[in-house]
């Protein structure tokens, strides 16, 4: 979200055209901003009567370098235009904060004492990038190696070191995670992290938070300690541009596809993002190049795609995500839905648990059965999200009397979510009355129900499988 797309018209737009999740970047948005976009996505919900329960993702910036251009770091350049900078001139990065930058030099919140002579600067996910040719006192001089923009409050990648001394969490983070708890969002991303002593970290800020935390995947660090940090997120983002910043691109491209394989067989939701149709800022169309990389990126098991800077600052919000909604629904038509299952069983380590070895004998039961439709009543969404983990050919219908809940399933591939208003033991016949009036399902045809439980049982819990003929239901 951004100033493209905050206004309440433009809200409703997407969630017409299949967002399912809205992420708030605060290093880019201001906390009554951020409330107002909250507040009118609700309030759109509400005015409207759509069934859409639409997440709210709360990104805060974690132990990431970047620019500022005013006191108070509120990032702003004049008139809110970046500054050009040409190739071979002369730009400096200034270690003070109070500097209001221009089209020569810019203030950072770090880089004197890290940086060498002849090492590499990237802004920006690497669009303009400099190699320091002298260190002073309170700044280090640079010459720009290509032509481009200079913006406020933008990323700095250093791929010549990596920063350990930063904290995960400034007290800027801090009070920026207690904002997001407040307004009571659905997830929580911590950008840059490098291991899991930073989840750590932001699992004890989280305290007994109901929000989820999504671990950003944006350096080699993370990379590296990928299979530990997916442990302990609720959910992966392969952050590709400022990954691409500080790790060849090759190397970036080839691990994406192993991250997603990894988190497919955790259980775990993966997310890839940045410059999915970066074109489409400017232009009404993708490249060819931009379609395929989404498809390849469903094909290989990724749970959702991101749109950054194309709905945030670009010309045409909605039309990118409804194109993006378009290639994506074209992919998902040619996987192999029971190849995927059968890999999967045979990835996943043995023995499996009871509730893990329920809801894949369901997906294969509808299968076996010629079952219509999957429904799994859930409380705090570990049964859904088990169902999902095996990919079924057939709609899967999430239903919970918890509307939090409800939002944070939309993470995971494959599913729509049904809030039941009404007491729990009438969820299933609930759930088929509304799968019933949506199209999905018909009159005599056969639903497979799994469910779980919280009291007693760890999250993800599936006690029950059951086989059922949807009834008829009055108009």
């Amino acid at each position: 979200m951004g100033p493209a797309s905050s206004s309440k018209s433009i809200i409703g737009k997407l969630v017409e055209a299949g967002a399912d999740i809205f992420r708030i970047n605060l290093s880019h948005c201001s906390h009554k901003d951020a409330k107002q976009i909250v507040k009118d996505l609700h309030d759109y919900l509400e005015e409207s009567k759509v069934a859409a329960e639409v997440g709210i993702w709360i990104d805060v910036n974690g132990p990431k370098v970047r620019m500022f251009t005013r006191v108070f770091r509120t990032g702003k350049l004049p008139n809110d235009e970046p500054v050009y900078v040409e190739i071979g001139s002369d730009f400096f990065f200034v270690n003070d904060i109070s500097l209001v930058g221009d089209s020569t030099q810019i203030a950072t919140t770090y880089s004197k004492e890290l940086l060498d002579i002849g090492d590499k600067i990237f802004v920006d996910d690497g669009n303009i990038s400099f190699t320091v040719v002298e260190r002073l006192e309170n700044s280090v001089r640079t010459i720009a190696d290509n032509s481009g923009f200079v913006g406020a409050n933008k990323g700095i990648n250093f791929p010549s070191h990596i920063i350990e001394e930063l904290p995960a969490f400034s007290e800027t983070d801090k009070r920026d995670l207690d904002f997001a708890l407040e307004l009571g969002v659905d997830f929580v991303s911590l950008s840059c992290i490098r291991s899991i002593d930073d989840i750590d970290e932001a699992r004890l800020l989280l305290g007994n938070s109901k929000s989820k935390l999504l671990a950003k995947i944006e350096n080699e660090k993370s990379m590296e300690n990928f299979e530990s940090i997916l442990k302990r997120s609720d959910g992966i983002v392969i952050d590709r541009g400022y990954l691409g910043a500080e790790v060849d691109i090759e190397i970036v491209t080839m691990n994406q596809k192993k991250m997603i394989a990894l988190a497919n067989i955790a259980g775990k939701p993966i997310l890839v993002a940045s410059q999915m149709l970066e074109s489409m800022r400017q232009n009404l169309k993708p490249t060819r190049s931009e379609a395929a990389d989404i498809a390849n990126t469903v094909i290989d098991g990724a749970d959702g795609l991101v749109l950054s800077a194309e709905t945030a600052v670009g010309r045409h919000p909605v039309e990118t995500l409804e194109t993006m909604r378009r290639i994506a629904h074209a992919a998902e038509k040619s996987i192999n839905y029971q190849e995927f299952q059968l890999k999967l069983m045979r990835s996943v380590p043995k023995p499996v648990n009871v509730s893990e070895s329920i809801a894949s004998s369901a997906v294969q039961m509808a299968r076996q059965v010629n079952a219509a439709i999957i429904i799994s009543v859930t409380e705090v969404g570990g049964t859904a999200r088990l169902v999902a983990k095996y990919r079924p050919e057939i709609p899967v219908l999430a239903a919970t009397c918890i509307k939090k809940t409800a939002r944070q399933l939309n993470l995971c591939f494959g599913l729509r979510m049904y809030y039941h208003k009404g007491p729990v033991d009438t969820i299933v016949n609930g759930t088929l009355k509304y799968a019933t009036g949506l199209g999905l399902v018909k009159p005599g045809q056969i639903a497979v129900v799994t469910s779980g439980q919280v009291v007693g049982f760890l999250e993800g819990t599936t006690t029950k499988m059951q086989v059922v003929t949807v009834p008829e239901f009055d108009e």
